[in-house]
């Protein structure tokens, strides 16, 4: 998936804060970092789903396999040694057009936008190995101005960006309300950060 001049920009700032969490790392982690035999990279992990009439989804699955344009993490997981901190959280939404399947290809070349009003009404909440990463929280922070998101439709900063350790289950989960009409409705879900991989 190809990121934007505004993506960008999101995914360096949160070098900074990855920084500032250096000390909490392993100390063979800490080690490779200093030697160089790893490095950190601006990264951005995400999932496509087709919410399928769904008003309760998670937005990355076990069953997961990358794919371009659907997911970029396989089983929801990051790899070993992938310690990845987030720092800001995107979801936009698409409404497929006509009655055909909705397949793949239609889910990786939608037009992904600001949320609909089924999304917006929602909310999101995120475990980490079963632990709470992001408290449950309205999905209306997605739908904030482009002035307040920097013309970066669907993303939301977080106040206190957390760390994912390698090999952890990532399970962010959109609950809908209940008269929710998504039967055409696909999300793609993001996260934004900066992560460790070998040099």
């Amino acid at each position: 998936m190809k990121t934007d001049a505004l993506a960008q920009s999101k995914i360096e700032t949160s070098q900074m804060a990855f920084w500032e969490k250096f000390k909490y790392l392993p100390e063979d982690i800490q080690k490779g970092l200093n030697n160089q035999s790893l490095k950190v990279v601006d990264f951005v992990a995400y999932s496509s789903k087709n919410l399928a009439g769904a008003t309760i989804k998670e937005l990355m699955e076990a069953s997961d396999n990358q794919l371009e344009g659907i997911t970029n993490v396989n089983n929801r997981k990051m790899e070993a040694l992938q310690y990845f901190l987030v720092k800001g959280v995107r979801l936009t939404s698409a409404v497929i057009a006509g009655e055909d399947a909705i397949t793949d290809t239609t889910i990786a070349t939608a037009a992904f936008t600001t949320p609909s009003a089924n999304v917006l009404n929602g909310e999101l909440d995120i475990l980490v190995s079963g632990k709470t990463a992001l408290p449950r929280i309205s999905c209306a922070v997605f739908g904030k101005s482009d002035a307040a998101t920097e013309g970066l439709k669907g993303y939301y900063e977080l106040d206190c960006p957390f760390m994912i350790a390698p090999l952890s289950d990532i399970v962010p989960t959109l609950r809908l309300n209940s008269n929710a009409t998504t039967t055409r409705e696909v999300v793609r879900f993001e996260l934004f950060g900066c992560k460790i991989i070998p040099a």
